[in-house]
Protein backbone atom coordinates (compact mmCIF):
# COMPACT_ATOMS: atom_id res chain seq x y z
CA UNK A 1 0.00 0.00 0.00
CA UNK A 2 1.25 3.47 -0.85
CA UNK A 3 1.45 4.69 2.74
CA UNK A 4 1.84 8.49 2.32
CA UNK A 5 -1.90 9.24 2.46
CA UNK A 6 -2.41 6.72 5.25
CA UNK A 7 0.43 8.16 7.35
CA UNK A 8 -0.76 11.71 6.78
CA UNK A 9 -4.29 10.79 7.84
CA UNK A 10 -2.96 9.40 11.12
CA UNK A 11 -0.48 12.23 11.64
CA UNK A 12 -3.12 14.92 11.09
CA UNK A 13 -5.39 13.50 13.79
CA UNK A 14 -3.10 11.95 16.37
CA UNK A 15 -4.00 14.61 18.94
CA UNK A 16 -7.69 13.83 18.54
CA UNK A 17 -6.93 10.13 18.85
CA UNK A 18 -5.00 10.74 22.05
CA UNK A 19 -7.84 12.82 23.49
CA UNK A 20 -10.51 10.26 22.57
CA UNK A 21 -8.40 7.41 23.97
CA UNK A 22 -7.68 9.27 27.20
CA UNK A 23 -11.36 10.12 27.60
CA UNK A 24 -12.42 6.51 26.98
CA UNK A 25 -9.88 5.21 29.51
CA UNK A 26 -10.95 7.81 32.08
CA UNK A 27 -14.64 6.95 31.71
CA UNK A 28 -13.86 3.25 31.94
CA UNK A 29 -11.78 3.83 35.07
CA UNK A 30 -14.61 5.76 36.73
CA UNK A 31 -17.02 2.87 36.22
CA UNK A 32 -14.41 0.36 37.38
CA UNK A 33 -13.75 2.27 40.63
CA UNK A 34 -17.49 2.45 41.33
CA UNK A 35 -17.88 -1.33 41.15
CA UNK A 36 -16.88 -2.24 44.75
CA UNK A 37 -19.55 0.05 46.21
CA UNK A 38 -22.14 -1.21 43.72
CA UNK A 39 -21.25 -4.81 44.48
CA UNK A 40 -21.54 -4.42 48.26
CA UNK A 41 -24.60 -2.15 48.43
CA UNK A 42 -26.39 -2.79 45.16
CA UNK A 43 -28.85 -5.43 46.32
CA UNK A 44 -31.67 -2.93 45.95
CA UNK A 45 -30.71 -2.25 42.35
CA UNK A 46 -30.72 -5.98 41.58
CA UNK A 47 -34.11 -6.39 43.25
CA UNK A 48 -35.49 -3.50 41.18
CA UNK A 49 -34.16 -5.07 38.00
CA UNK A 50 -35.57 -8.46 38.96
CA UNK A 51 -39.01 -6.90 39.49
CA UNK A 52 -39.11 -5.56 35.94
CA UNK A 53 -40.92 -7.46 33.17
CA UNK A 54 -38.52 -9.99 31.65
CA UNK A 55 -38.47 -8.26 28.25
CA UNK A 56 -37.61 -4.86 29.75
CA UNK A 57 -34.98 -6.39 32.02
CA UNK A 58 -33.33 -8.24 29.15
CA UNK A 59 -33.31 -5.08 27.03
CA UNK A 60 -31.21 -3.17 29.54
CA UNK A 61 -29.27 -5.97 31.23
CA UNK A 62 -29.11 -8.97 28.93
CA UNK A 63 -30.71 -12.38 29.18
CA UNK A 64 -29.96 -14.25 32.41
CA UNK A 65 -27.36 -11.73 33.58
CA UNK A 66 -26.89 -10.49 37.15
CA UNK A 67 -26.14 -6.77 37.34
CA UNK A 68 -23.92 -7.27 40.39
CA UNK A 69 -21.61 -9.75 38.65
CA UNK A 70 -18.46 -8.33 37.03
CA UNK A 71 -19.64 -9.26 33.51
CA UNK A 72 -23.16 -7.98 34.17
CA UNK A 73 -22.01 -4.66 35.63
CA UNK A 74 -19.35 -3.98 33.03
CA UNK A 75 -21.58 -5.13 30.19
CA UNK A 76 -24.46 -2.95 31.31
CA UNK A 77 -22.46 0.19 32.06
CA UNK A 78 -19.99 0.07 29.16
CA UNK A 79 -21.56 -2.02 26.41
CA UNK A 80 -25.20 -1.14 26.93
CA UNK A 81 -24.74 2.42 25.68
CA UNK A 82 -21.49 4.23 26.51
CA UNK A 83 -18.83 2.47 24.43
CA UNK A 84 -21.01 1.81 21.34
CA UNK A 85 -22.15 5.45 21.20
CA UNK A 86 -18.67 6.82 21.91
CA UNK A 87 -17.07 4.82 19.10
CA UNK A 88 -20.02 5.34 16.75
CA UNK A 89 -19.81 9.13 17.10
CA UNK A 90 -16.07 9.06 16.46
CA UNK A 91 -16.48 6.72 13.49
CA UNK A 92 -19.21 8.82 11.87
CA UNK A 93 -17.23 12.05 12.30
CA UNK A 94 -14.02 10.50 10.99
CA UNK A 95 -15.68 8.73 8.07
CA UNK A 96 -17.64 11.79 7.01
CA UNK A 97 -14.67 14.11 6.88
CA UNK A 98 -11.98 11.75 5.52
CA UNK A 99 -12.40 12.59 1.82
CA UNK A 100 -14.97 15.39 1.97
CA UNK A 101 -12.59 17.58 3.98
CA UNK A 102 -10.03 17.38 1.17
CA UNK A 103 -12.65 18.69 -1.25
CA UNK A 104 -13.77 21.41 1.16
CA UNK A 105 -10.18 22.55 1.75
CA UNK A 106 -9.32 22.46 -1.96
CA UNK A 107 -6.55 19.89 -1.53
CA UNK A 108 -8.17 17.01 -3.42
CA UNK A 109 -6.70 18.14 -6.75
CA UNK A 110 -3.23 18.08 -5.23
CA UNK A 111 -3.76 14.54 -3.94
CA UNK A 112 -5.08 13.28 -7.27
CA UNK A 113 -2.23 14.92 -9.18
CA UNK A 114 0.17 12.44 -7.57
CA UNK A 115 0.61 8.96 -9.06
CA UNK A 116 -2.02 7.43 -6.82
CA UNK A 117 -5.18 5.84 -8.14
CA UNK A 118 -8.54 6.85 -6.76
CA UNK A 119 -9.23 3.42 -5.34
CA UNK A 120 -6.00 3.47 -3.39
CA UNK A 121 -6.80 6.96 -2.13
CA UNK A 122 -10.20 5.74 -0.94
CA UNK A 123 -8.75 2.69 0.83
CA UNK A 124 -5.98 4.61 2.58
CA UNK A 125 -8.30 7.41 3.64
CA UNK A 126 -10.87 4.96 4.98
CA UNK A 127 -8.34 2.85 6.87
CA UNK A 128 -6.58 5.91 8.27
CA UNK A 129 -9.87 7.42 9.42
CA UNK A 130 -11.31 4.30 11.06
CA UNK A 131 -8.23 2.52 12.44
CA UNK A 132 -8.31 4.78 15.55
CA UNK A 133 -11.58 3.10 16.56
CA UNK A 134 -9.67 -0.10 17.19
CA UNK A 135 -6.93 1.78 19.04
CA UNK A 136 -9.53 3.24 21.42
CA UNK A 137 -11.09 -0.20 21.88
CA UNK A 138 -7.64 -1.56 22.77
CA UNK A 139 -7.16 1.29 25.26
CA UNK A 140 -10.43 0.38 27.00
CA UNK A 141 -9.38 -3.28 27.10
CA UNK A 142 -6.07 -2.29 28.69
CA UNK A 143 -7.81 -0.13 31.30
CA UNK A 144 -10.12 -2.98 32.33
CA UNK A 145 -7.30 -5.53 32.31
CA UNK A 146 -5.00 -3.38 34.45
CA UNK A 147 -7.40 -1.65 36.85
CA UNK A 148 -10.28 -4.14 37.03
CA UNK A 149 -8.71 -6.91 39.18
CA UNK A 150 -7.77 -4.43 41.91
CA UNK A 151 -11.44 -3.50 42.24
CA UNK A 152 -12.78 -7.06 42.11
CA UNK A 153 -13.88 -6.58 38.51
CA UNK A 154 -12.48 -9.68 36.83
CA UNK A 155 -13.87 -10.76 33.47
CA UNK A 156 -12.61 -12.97 30.65
CA UNK A 157 -10.06 -10.83 28.84
CA UNK A 158 -10.59 -12.86 25.68
CA UNK A 159 -14.34 -12.30 25.84
CA UNK A 160 -13.75 -8.61 26.54
CA UNK A 161 -11.46 -8.35 23.50
CA UNK A 162 -14.08 -9.98 21.26
CA UNK A 163 -16.80 -7.68 22.62
CA UNK A 164 -14.69 -4.56 22.04
CA UNK A 165 -13.72 -5.75 18.56
CA UNK A 166 -17.41 -6.19 17.76
CA UNK A 167 -18.25 -2.67 18.95
CA UNK A 168 -15.33 -1.21 16.98
CA UNK A 169 -16.59 -3.01 13.87
CA UNK A 170 -20.08 -1.65 14.55
CA UNK A 171 -18.69 1.88 14.65
CA UNK A 172 -16.56 1.20 11.56
CA UNK A 173 -19.69 0.14 9.68
CA UNK A 174 -21.49 3.40 10.40
CA UNK A 175 -18.26 5.29 9.77
CA UNK A 176 -17.98 3.66 6.36
CA UNK A 177 -21.59 4.61 5.61
CA UNK A 178 -20.72 8.24 6.38
CA UNK A 179 -17.61 7.82 4.21
CA UNK A 180 -19.67 6.41 1.32
CA UNK A 181 -22.27 9.19 1.37
CA UNK A 182 -19.63 11.90 1.77
CA UNK A 183 -17.57 10.40 -1.06
CA UNK A 184 -20.61 10.42 -3.33
CA UNK A 185 -21.78 13.94 -2.46
CA UNK A 186 -18.67 15.79 -1.27
CA UNK A 187 -20.57 16.74 1.89
CA UNK A 188 -19.26 15.58 5.25
CA UNK A 189 -22.40 16.93 6.90
CA UNK A 190 -24.68 14.83 4.73
CA UNK A 191 -22.54 11.75 5.22
CA UNK A 192 -22.39 12.16 8.97
CA UNK A 193 -26.06 13.10 9.25
CA UNK A 194 -27.35 10.09 7.34
CA UNK A 195 -25.07 7.66 9.18
CA UNK A 196 -25.96 9.14 12.58
CA UNK A 197 -29.69 9.07 11.82
CA UNK A 198 -29.49 5.43 10.76
CA UNK A 199 -27.46 4.61 13.87
CA UNK A 200 -30.12 6.12 16.14
CA UNK A 201 -32.86 4.30 14.22
CA UNK A 202 -31.05 0.96 14.55
CA UNK A 203 -30.48 1.50 18.27
CA UNK A 204 -34.15 2.32 18.86
CA UNK A 205 -35.20 -0.65 16.73
CA UNK A 206 -32.98 -2.95 18.78
CA UNK A 207 -34.51 -1.72 22.05
CA UNK A 208 -38.07 -2.04 20.79
CA UNK A 209 -37.22 -5.40 19.26
CA UNK A 210 -36.48 -6.65 22.78
CA UNK A 211 -39.76 -5.27 24.10
CA UNK A 212 -42.18 -6.05 21.25
CA UNK A 213 -42.29 -9.73 20.25
CA UNK A 214 -43.65 -8.88 16.79
CA UNK A 215 -40.49 -6.88 16.06
CA UNK A 216 -37.95 -9.21 17.64
CA UNK A 217 -37.07 -11.30 14.59
CA UNK A 218 -36.79 -8.31 12.27
CA UNK A 219 -34.78 -6.24 14.76
CA UNK A 220 -32.38 -9.09 15.50
CA UNK A 221 -31.79 -9.61 11.78
CA UNK A 222 -31.14 -6.01 10.73
CA UNK A 223 -29.85 -4.10 13.76
CA UNK A 224 -26.07 -4.09 14.23
CA UNK A 225 -26.68 -3.26 17.90
CA UNK A 226 -28.11 -6.76 18.28
CA UNK A 227 -25.20 -8.30 16.40
CA UNK A 228 -22.68 -6.93 18.94
CA UNK A 229 -24.44 -8.71 21.81
CA UNK A 230 -25.77 -5.73 23.77
CA UNK A 231 -25.34 -5.30 27.53
CA UNK A 232 -25.15 -9.07 28.07
CA UNK A 233 -22.23 -9.51 25.71
CA UNK A 234 -19.61 -10.29 28.38
CA UNK A 235 -21.82 -13.01 29.86
CA UNK A 236 -23.31 -14.43 26.66
CA UNK A 237 -20.67 -13.57 24.05
CA UNK A 238 -20.97 -12.49 20.41
CA UNK A 239 -22.49 -14.94 17.94
CA UNK A 240 -20.45 -16.01 14.93
CA UNK A 241 -23.19 -14.81 12.59
CA UNK A 242 -23.21 -11.41 14.27
CA UNK A 243 -19.43 -11.09 14.03
CA UNK A 244 -19.43 -12.07 10.36
CA UNK A 245 -22.07 -9.43 9.60
CA UNK A 246 -20.10 -6.82 11.52
CA UNK A 247 -16.99 -7.66 9.48
CA UNK A 248 -18.84 -7.77 6.16
CA UNK A 249 -20.62 -4.43 6.42
CA UNK A 250 -17.54 -2.13 6.43
CA UNK A 251 -15.93 -4.19 3.66
CA UNK A 252 -19.02 -3.98 1.43
CA UNK A 253 -19.38 -0.25 2.09
CA UNK A 254 -15.70 0.27 1.29
CA UNK A 255 -16.18 -1.53 -2.03
CA UNK A 256 -19.19 0.66 -2.84
CA UNK A 257 -17.18 3.76 -1.90
CA UNK A 258 -14.45 2.77 -4.36
CA UNK A 259 -16.99 2.25 -7.15
CA UNK A 260 -18.74 5.55 -6.45
CA UNK A 261 -15.57 7.63 -6.13
CA UNK A 262 -13.94 6.21 -9.24
CA UNK A 263 -16.98 7.21 -11.29
CA UNK A 264 -17.56 10.61 -9.71
CA UNK A 265 -16.79 13.74 -11.72
CA UNK A 266 -14.77 15.90 -9.33
CA UNK A 267 -14.41 18.72 -11.87
CA UNK A 268 -18.14 19.50 -11.85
Amino acid sequence: MHADVFRRELADHWRALFAWSAGAVLLSAVYIFFYPSIHTSGAGIQQLLDSMPAALRNAFLGSGVSYLSPSGYLGTELFGFLVPVLLLVMGVLAGGRALAAEERNGTIDLLLSTPIRRRRLVVEKAVGALLPLFVIAAAIWLAVAVIGPSQGLTVSLGGLAVALLAVALLAAGFGMLAFLVASATGSSGMGGGIAAALGVAMYVLNVFGSLVPALTGFANAVSPFHWVGGPGVLANGVTWSGMLLLIACPIVLLGLSILVYERRDLTA
